[in-house]
């Protein structure tokens, strides 16, 4: 079957749009635009405004930190040193790890770098946020960081920006625990410190001195810190040094101390595991040649802050070693005493040189005994100072009286502060009838009241008479020489770190003269020279010096066992050093404080050892 093609389909004709729709449609699509554009536009005002505005001093800080940074550096501590320019305090190079603070944004680097010190997160994140400074300054978050462990960190750099290792100077002390509580202690900086030495170019993790004479001339030692410009890349390197201010070391503090005397005092107290104390004083300067607190510390554990595990058995013993008993604990003088009151005696009338007494061993105030430690028989003035009889004096406080007796130790410098240039010091005390009163007026009138035997005790230096070894040391001058009280100092002189001159020197400073006759003062001081030729002192005979001395054994309240005291000088016509020494539930003076003393005088001397001495040591 044929067909016939089909014929081709008109193309559809579809109806012309209405007048008007294609401007429409144009105007539409233009509208959606310019929204479009408008919401980028505010969408990026308003991002220009968070980074200008509200974060444009971080940006522009931080901007800043990754071109240039001021690194600071540390001053070295001024050293210390003794008379003879022995070394005491110094410095040695320990290295430190810091980190800047952006560490705690990046917890993988933080966590590596915890892992590296040996340190948690935790720890670093604490350091850094307690320590104000620079959020873009590097912070100290370890010192004294082993080389091993230093080592490993620079390995790791790469992936540790921001982490810096830097060498550090960190207090030292040579000598170990020599004149630990007489140079003191060093502790990190606190909040309250850092405020106020802000000003005066302290870091906030910066360490001073807490106690001694690190403490008492930190102006002097801390020093001034210097810096350098560095340019840095991202990862926090160095890349090339902009600027540099180097430090000023601290100054250097020249002691009064010998410490040939100090050690010599040390070993005794501690091969003889005594307890106590010891001052040596130049008496015609008042310079500290000896300060000694026994049992002692190692003050290189304080260097850095210490630890909780070393602070917890010294912070805890029953021994106290933190303690410096030379000038913050107070004892009964005891018979150390007698000079002080043989001096009020004879210048008051109350005895001469020619009294007499007889000693049974025991003396009576009404029904009450009050015994001599050993019956003496007679004595006069003199030979009662040498062998220390009990009821001579016990005679002669009855005779003074308590108040002139209390005026005249006053004036001898006790019952006050000496005003060395230490913290921490005592002030002891001096009994009287109003001073009695005054201090046990809530206890009643049984126990305020002053009765007969607290003029019998105060007498021999019992009872409330309570001095510390300092006070004596400086009541030992005195009668040394002639009467002066002298202020002790224990620095002799600060010289600058860096032009060397001498900023500050201590000289002799006289208080009072004690209102002593020199014919009264010598006749006191020719009872103690018989002490050592004839009487309980003979541990302190030399052939080679004269020595004058006074024994002591000082009974404490519920204590079985007397402390033992010893005071002396030398040579007996030209003094150069006096003496304090103290030992803790000792017993007899010269068989504990004595060898303390007679060790202290061999030092100073240059006085050859026994061979029973020489053996001990050995």
């Amino acid at each position: 079957m044929i067909t016939s093609p089909r014929p081709p389909r008109a193309p559809e004709r579809r109806p012309p749009p209405p007048p008007g729709d294609d401007r429409q449609a144009h105007v539409g699509r233009a509208r959606a635009f310019g929204a479009g554009v408008a919401l980028l536009f505010l969408a990026l005002v308003a991002r220009l405004w968070f980074l200008q505005i509200v974060h444009g001093a971080d940006y522009r800080q931080a901007a800043e930190a990754n071109q240039a940074r001021r690194v600071r550096t540390r001053a070295p501590r001024g050293v210390i040193v003794d008379r003879h320019g022995s070394l005491l305090a110094a410095n040695r190079s320990r290295f430190a790890v810091y980190a800047t603070p952006d560490i705690l944004k990046n917890p993988p680097v933080l966590r590596r770098l915890a892992g590296l010190i040996g340190d948690t997160p935790e720890d670093i994140t604490q350091t850094i946020q307690d320590t104000e400074q620079n959020p873009y300054d590097p912070l100290r978050i370890a010192l004294d960081v082993p080389l091993k462990t230093i080592t490993q960190v620079e390995e790791n750099r790469p992936f540790l920006p921001g982490v810096s290792t830097e060498p550090e100077p960190v207090r030292w002390y040579p000598k170990g625990a020599l004149a630990a509580h007489l140079l003191g202690t060093m502790g990190r900086i606190d909040p309250d410190e850092y405020k106020r030495y802000k000003d005066a170019g302290y870091f906030s993790d910066d360490f001073l001195g807490k106690t001694g004479i690190e403490c008492a001339y930190e102006s002097y030692l801390h020093g001034t810190p210097g810096g350098t410009d560095v340019q840095i890349d991202a990862r926090g390197r160095r890349v090339s040094t902009l600027d540099s201010q180097s430090a000023v070391p601290g100054a250097t503090v020249t002691l009064a101390l010998d410490a040939r005397v100090q050690a010599a005092a040390e070993r005794v107290f501690r091969e003889r595991q005594f307890t106590g104390a010891a001052v040596a004083l130049d008496p015609r300067t008042g310079a500290t040649l000896a300060m000694v607190s026994a049992p002692a510390f190692d003050p290189d554990k304080f260097a850095i802050g210490i630890k909780p595990a070393d602070w917890k058995p010294l912070n805890g013993s029953p021994a106290h070693p933190l303690l410096n008993r030379a000038l913050d604990a107070m004892y009964p003088p005891g018979s150390t005493f007698k000079p002080v009151v043989a001096a009020a005696c004879l210048q008051t009338g109350a005895l001469t040189t020619h009294s007499t007494a007889y000693c049974p061993g025991v003396y009576h105030l009404g029904r009450a005994p009050f015994h001599c430690w050993q019956v003496h028989g007679a004595v006069d003035f003199y030979r009662a100072i040498a062998v220390s009889c009990d009821v001579f004096f016990y005679i002669a406080g009855q005779r003074i009286g308590p108040e002139r007796l209390a005026q005249y130790a006053k004036s001898f410098g006790l019952a006050e502060k000496t005003g060395i240039d230490m913290p921490g010091e005592d002030i002891g005390s001096i009994p009287s009838p109003a001073w009695k009163a005054r201090r046990y007026a809530r206890y009643g009138p049984e126990y305020s009241q002053w009765y007969g035997g607290d003029t019998l005790h105060m007498a021999i230096g019992q009872g409330d008479v309570l001095v510390t070894p300092l006070q004596m040391a400086r009541v030992t001058a005195s009668l040394a020489n002639g009467g002066d009280v002298l202020q002790p100092y224990v620095v002799q002189k600060v010289t600058d770190g860096g032009t060397g001159k001498v900023v500050f020197q201590n000289e002799r400073a006289v208080v009072r003269h004690v209102p002593v006759s020199p014919a009264n003062m010598e006749a006191v001081r020719r009872g103690m020279r018989l002490t050592v030729t004839n009487g309980t002192g003979r541990v302190v005979s030399f052939p080679q010096v004269a020595v004058a001395a006074k024994t002591g054994s000082a009974q404490m309240h519920g204590q079985a066992k007397t402390h033992g005291w010893f005071i002396c000088f030398a040579p007996y016509n030209h003094p150069t050093i006096a003496i304090a020494a103290v030992v803790e539930h000792g017993g007899h003076g010269a068989d504990s404080a004595g060898k303390v003393a007679r060790a202290m005088l061999q030092a100073y001397f240059h006085l050859p050892a026994t061979e029973e001495e020489s053996a001990r040591s050995d």
